[in-house]
């Protein structure tokens, strides 16, 4: 995590993979993928919303396995498959996390070594609370993500 000039903060997770590009791609892009790894432990992630054009909208309901659920969402800025996803972030109810404003989130898919290295950016943060709860947030997802490529092979 970092401060970047205009205040605002960014995050920064990578993670490599024992995937291909596709497959990585299509974990972030449909439904039933992203409903069974998305989001830190203790979290279920319900899809309400994701239309995955350019412009299109994208909205999560996160449930914890105690208190009550919040809503992320945004709209896809760039779709460019299997390389790159661009798109805007708002937290509803956890607005410590954006602020109301619209912050940015760029994942990457890098062929690498027999794999593929995961990169996410999201920047624009308001604060280093919110910096930190993110990262957390995300690096925790990614190792949920890599729980959920090892059930393909099951």
């Amino acid at each position: 995590m970092s401060e970047v000039p205009d205040g605002g903060y960014v995050v920064r997770e990578s993670m490599w993979f024992a995937t291909d590009r596709e497959t990585a791609f299509a974990g972030w892009t449909n439904s039933d993928a992203i409903a069974s790894w998305f989001g830190p432990p203790g979290f279920r992630a319900e899809v309400l919303e994701l239309d995955l054009v350019s412009g299109g909208r994208w909205l999560f309901r996160m449930v914890p396995e105690v208190g009550q659920p919040s809503h992320h969402g945004g709209r896809y800025v760039e779709i460019c498959r299997p390389e790159r996803l661009v798109f805007t972030w708002e937290s509803e109810e956890d607005k410590h996390l954006t602020n109301g404003r619209e912050t940015l989130v760029t994942v990457t898919f890098t062929e690498e070594a027999n794999g593929v290295r995961i990169g996410i950016l999201h920047e624009r943060l308001p604060s280093r609370d919110a910096a930190d709860a993110l990262s957390y947030g995300w690096g925790s997802g990614i190792e949920r993500f890599n729980e959920w490529l090892g059930s393909l092979e099951a």
